[in-house]
């Protein structure tokens, strides 16, 4: 398991539980954004995965990738980042494609939303547990496991096929730990450092 990602995870809670923890609780809480609907939810999804925020998140880790020769296998010269790369935008698709799958026969909204709860304790715990949470078209929470199940394709199918030896099932699956656990900890973070966008008055 990467040491970079316990580095990012550590980082993430650090500033998130500081911020958390200056917070005045009279602050009210936010409104929750409308849930997103089918074609909501496939216009985000192309985005993320096709449109720049696909291509941004494969650039950036691939370029990590490159800078710390994982796999070795593939080198460290322009043809090894292209492979990162291609290898990364691939999961990176694979992991959505699951993701909102997931989420459209679920008929759920798994898109982040910060907790309309006060208080340190509830909001953290609110945070923690987005991950495994969804919104229904009511607008009510529900257990979901698109995200999770997003996350374990993303590294499980890449690890497991194209990736050079010793790459397996068993090492995808403990990348797949470490994102889902970077994933909670990136969401402490956007739920305590992460200002809510405030509504235009007109």
């Amino acid at each position: 398991m990467s040491i970079g990602r316990y580095i990012c995870v550590a980082s993430f809670l650090v500033m998130a539980l500081s911020a958390g923890a200056s917070a005045q609780s009279s602050e009210p809480p936010p409104t929750p954004p409308p849930v997103l609907n089918d074609e909501q939810l496939l216009s985000k999804y192309v985005w993320s995965t096709l449109g720049a925020d696909g291509i941004v998140h494969a650039t950036l880790v691939s370029g990590y990738d490159q800078w710390r020769a994982n796999p070795e296998d593939w080198g460290s010269r322009w043809d090894g980042y292209a492979k990162r790369w291609a290898s990364e935008f691939a999961a990176s698709a694979i992991g959505s494609t699951t993701k909102y799958a997931v989420a459209h026969w679920e008929h759920q909204d798994p898109s982040f939303v910060r907790c309309s709860c006060t208080g340190f304790g509830p909001r953290l715990q609110h945070a923690l547990a987005s991950p495994f949470i969804a919104r229904r078209r009511n607008g009510r929470s529900a257990f979901s496991l698109a995200t999770v199940a997003g996350l374990t394709a993303e590294n499980v199918i890449p690890a497991a096929t194209w990736y050079p030896a010793p790459r397996g099932t068993r090492d995808g699956l403990a990348h797949a730990a470490a994102g889902i656990g970077a994933k909670m900890a990136f969401d402490v973070f956007k739920e305590f450092v992460i200002p809510p966008r405030k509504k235009s008055g007109r």
